[in-house]
């Protein structure tokens, strides 16, 4: 039985992004694949917090919570992430590559940091590999596409990018962040997968 100071300092971690959050079975899950929950919270903050903070409410067996979250997780084996990602599509987990949560807004000058610092990391792990960037937003595929051709040319990496044939997707999501209903801001979360990156629950669909 490890404790848990060793737990949160010496395993490995990772965040991943969880679309279908099912409280109760999220808990009762990680554990089978030797995942140590460490944190959770939900992207849009559209509870209203009470007391105590921001409380877990567990939803019916029939309900299906849409709510994204970001969690953080430890392992003493990395690989034990990719498994549970692939073997337990009902959370629509994904590895996330890069995120932000406080954006006050989706303009260029808000955002142009956390982007050039992606991009780059990006092209460096694939260096000579060819990218597909997607995203449901116009704006931010643009953008990263406009970062991203400049970098690959100084930093020499050498990669390519095409919408059709590609060995990984960089998948950028948006997301709005209420608190209350009083002000508002935005994460960005963004995902790196390819054939010998498993970090997208459904792969084979994107």
């Amino acid at each position: 039985m490890k404790d848990q100071w060793t737990i949160e300092h010496e395993w490995v971690i990772a965040k991943l992004l969880v679309t279908n959050c099912n409280y109760k079975m999220l808990f009762y899950t990680l554990p089978q694949y030797g995942l140590y929950l460490q944190a959770i919270a939900p992207i849009p903050l559209v509870h209203k917090r009470g007391p105590l903070g921001l409380g877990f409410h567990f939803q019916p067996s029939t309900s299906r919570p849409r709510i994204p979250h970001v969690i953080t997780v430890r392992t003493e084996d990395k690989d034990n992430v990719s498994k549970f990602i692939l073997s337990e599509r009902q959370f629509e987990a994904s590895k996330i590559f890069k995120h932000g949560l406080y954006f006050p807004a989706l303009e260029k000058h808000y955002l142009i940091g956390f982007v050039c610092n992606t991009v780059k990391n990006m092209l460096h792990l694939c260096k000579g590999k060819t990218i597909r960037i997607v995203s449901k937003s116009k704006t931010l595929r643009d953008l990263f596409y406009e970062k991203a051709v400049p970098i690959n040319k100084e930093d020499a990496t050498e990669c390519t990018f095409d919408y059709d044939e590609y060995d990984y997707v960089l998948d950028i999501r948006p997301y709005k962040r209420l608190l209350e209903g009083k002000f508002h801001t935005w994460a960005v979360v963004t995902i790196l997968y390819g054939e010998d990156m498993t970090n997208h629950w459904n792969m084979e669909a994107s």
